[in-house]
């Protein structure tokens, strides 16, 4: 992420100061024997977490908003491999370099004119995403709630592990598949010319992109599970939380 305008900084700013008031609080609540330690920081962590998750929230609403109603939409386009050629002894001076192969596969663009059902499938991996961030900030809330109220192996901090989980499976699939599947539908109607004009007179052919310099429609999606592998971790990190109820309870009887 490249940092270019003031809000930029200001965000990386604010970040720190967030980190740092964490650790000071951190330290103060570390030092009282009859506190919870790191009191300060479990609630100074929850004062973030809210924060992330109202920003979250408004952030994810505004993009849906956009995607649909607006007149451009930022989309990734995926593309077959490609990379622009010159004709040869073209440029001044000319480059010491060349590229033999490779080229790029993605094409981060704002189109207009996008259809309906593309818009409405770009705003349903924006969705996915969103929910995904509010999930994990609410979890995280409950986890400070859990620590402060020390009900750390509490059922709700359980179950609320094993609804993160459920939602970083589902939420992390919608979220690729509608990407995919909306690029490809974006990159269909942007790239999906069939013929050429000009001077009035229209021909069909397949050289299209060769004459115009533009690349073609890829159909090689790339697909990542790890939310599968993320959400194994979270039911094993539910399953400690429960086997930990159990020994605090057992413990609890035997004084």
């Amino acid at each position: 992420m490249v940092f270019s305008t003031w809000w930029s900084w200001l965000l990386v700013i604010a970040v720190l100061a967030a980190v740092t008031l964490i650790l000071f609080a951190g330290r103060r609540g570390a030092g009282d024997s009859d506190a919870i330690a790191g009191a300060g920081m479990v609630r100074a962590t929850r004062t973030i977490a809210w924060i992330y998750v109202a920003a979250c929230s408004l952030s994810g609403l505004g993009n849906a908003a956009a995607t649909v109603w607006g007149e451009a939409v930022t989309v990734k386009l995926p593309v077959a491999q490609f990379w622009p050629s010159l004709p040869a002894h073209t440029g001044n001076p000319a480059p010491r370099a060349t590229v033999e192969s490779g080229g790029f596969s993605w094409a981060d663009v704002s189109v207009s004119g996008l259809d309906l059902e593309t818009r409405l499938m770009l705003t349903g991996a924006i969705v996915a995403q969103g929910v995904l961030a509010v999930v994990a900030g609410l979890v995280i809330i409950r986890l400070c709630a859990a620590i402060t109220d020390k009900t750390l192996f509490g059922p709700r901090l359980v179950k609320g592990s094993q609804q993160l989980a459920g939602v970083v499976l589902l939420g992390g699939m919608i979220w690729q598949g509608c990407q995919l599947f909306g690029g490809t539908m974006a990159a269909q109607q942007v790239l999906g010319g069939t013929g050429w004009s000009t001077q009035g007179s229209a021909e069909d052919g397949a050289a299209i992109h060769h004459i115009t310099g533009l690349p073609s429609v890829s159909y090689a999606w790339e697909f990542n599970f790890w939310p599968i592998g993320v959400a194994l971790a979270l039911m094993v990190l539910a399953e400690l939380f429960r086997q930990g109820g159990k020994v605090q309870k057992d413990v609890a009887g035997l004084i």
